[in-house]
């Protein structure tokens, strides 16, 4: 699905204590063929399709997840904005494992973000 007004941003900081290299590796694992923009502390994508998040949905499908996805993106849902996050550890190793807030992430987690298209559009993709 396109949309030229949905922006999804996927972000994950690089703390001083990490490889950046591995950090690097754990999007890729997630999110293949994707351009990376690596700043100082962070390293992130920016695309304006869904595609993007192929291989994490199958992943959610694959586990079973997808109640608990929409769960989330229901609470922080607000004005065709929504969000969530998945452990950067658990990427490291291809997994996705959904957390519900950032402590739950020791070096931080991978917060993937979804703005300009309502919240229906959001459930429908991820459930084709």
């Amino acid at each position: 699905m396109e949309n030229n007004h949905v922006e999804i941003t996927i972000m994950t900081p690089v703390n001083v204590t990490e490889d950046r290299q591995k950090v690097i590796f754990s999007l890729n694992n997630i999110f293949p063929k994707s351009e990376l923009i690596e700043k100082k502390n962070t390293i992130s994508i920016k695309e304006h399709d869904f595609k993007v998040l192929e291989k994490l949905k199958e992943k959610i499908k694959s586990k079973k997840s997808l109640a608990v996805l929409q769960r989330i993106l229901y609470n922080n849902y607000h004005m065709e904005n929504t969000w969530f996050l998945i452990n950067k550890q658990a990427a490291f190793v291809d997994v996705v494992a959904l957390i519900e807030n950032e402590n739950e992430s020791p070096l931080g987690p991978i917060k993937i973000s979804i703005t300009g298209c309502n919240l229906e559009v959001v459930n429908e993709w991820f459930e084709s």
